[in-house]
């Protein structure tokens, strides 16, 4: 049986590790953070657990050499070399990320985040470097449903969700993780493309900002990457188009629950206990909401529906990757579509400024 050599880490680096593991979980669908809070049992066991899925990583030749792949998980492993080379060829950052893969790591990950049940109004964690951020990672769904548990003791609307993929902004050659090889080649390159922006623009102090960009960004290059290598009629981007499309019928549906729950917490006139009961009815109805439009794939959709609750930290969550994508559209329009200056461009407009989609704002109504 063939033996696959972990990549041991030099010193240098494993200092490096030791030293700032703790201050980079990034993960998304996308992308989401994970950065650990002030507890010191949480930078721990962050650390430990980072620590440890970078230890387990190995090269990517050795795993397709190893057996233990399916013909259609070597061909995600091509396909995220070949996005990754698409996103150097547009002027993303050329990190070393995903030229490994934690083939055998055991875990999986999860964010929490919490927030006013009638505001929206997220609960904030502030770490160096990376600034506010209104969500938490775990490793271990014991950790992350205890802090789910003590949250909505203290009164929050709190949800739950697991991350896809894994990024620590460029400081670490971070890994594949092993159900990434099962994901239609349409998300590989968005998650790919959407970590490279990560890597290439980070705005410390405001994720939502981040988030949204790296959601715009990631979308735009993987629709055009789908085109230049597949073709517009490729099943890739056949695939990818009716997804989109799905997701934007999606997206404005939440969009209209939370411009209705937001009036709603906003008059004055009513009690507590009377937004609650109203909001509970407009959550209750975003079922039968879905079920009036046309979706191309109604199944999928209504199985994202029907999974989880929904609450203002969920919502809110939609809200961090969906922000002003307008206003970033009308961005690259003003650079003829040329994804390198609109990028620069963001870099400019938003040096030395505490609110970047105010920045933003006054960039596109020029």
């Amino acid at each position: 049986m063939l033996q696959i050599k972990t990549r041991l880490p030099t010193r240098k680096k494993l200092l490096r590790w030791v030293g700032l593991s703790f201050l980079f979980l990034l993960a998304s669908v996308g992308a989401s953070l994970a950065i650990p809070s002030c507890s010191i049992g949480y930078l721990i066991r962050s650390g430990y657990f980072q620590l440890e899925m970078m230890w387990s990583r190995v090269p990517v030749e050795e795993a397709r050499a190893s057996g233990q792949l399916t013909e259609d998980q070597i061909r995600a492993l091509d396909d995220f070399a070949d996005v990754k080379a698409y996103g150097r060829e547009i002027g993303l950052s050329a990190t070393e990320n995903y030229e490994t893969i934690a083939l055998d790591w055991p875990r999986r990950m999860w964010n929490v985040t919490a927030c006013d049940p009638v505001a929206f109004e997220p609960k904030q964690w502030w770490f160096p470097i990376v600034g506010s951020v209104p969500y938490l990672g775990y490793f271990r769904k014991e950790d992350v449903l205890e802090s789910r548990d003590r949250l909505r003791s203290e009164g929050y609307d709190v949800y739950v969700r697991s991350v896809g993929a894994y990024s620590t902004l460029g400081w670490f050659e971070d890994p594949i993780l092993p159900w990434m090889l099962d994901w239609p080649t349409h998300r590989i390159a968005q998650t790919t493309l959407h970590e490279l922006t990560h890597a290439t623009v980070w705005i410390p102090g405001s994720v939502k900002f981040n988030e949204s960009f790296a959601n715009f960004v990631g979308k735009e290059a993987a629709n055009r990457y789908l085109i230049n290598r597949y073709g517009e009629t490729g099943q890739p981007t056949l695939e990818a188009t009716q997804y989109r499309s799905d997701m934007k019928a999606l997206r404005k549906l939440l969009h209209e629950v939370y411009a209705d729950l937001d009036d709603l917490y906003s008059n004055n006139e009513l009690s507590k206990i009377e937004k609650l009961d109203q909001k509970g009815e407009i959550l209750r109805g975003i079922e039968n909401r879905a079920l009036q439009i046309d979706f191309q794939q109604p199944d999928v959709i209504l199985r994202v529906i029907r999974t989880g609750e929904w609450n203002n930290a969920r919502l809110i969550q939609f809200k961090a990757y969906n922000h002003n994508q307008e206003r970033f559209q009308a961005l690259l329009d003003a650079n003829d579509g040329d994804l390198l200056a609109f990028m620069n461009q963001i870099k400019a407009i938003t040096d030395d400024t505490d609110d970047p989609f105010e920045a933003l704002r006054n960039a596109t109504d020029e």
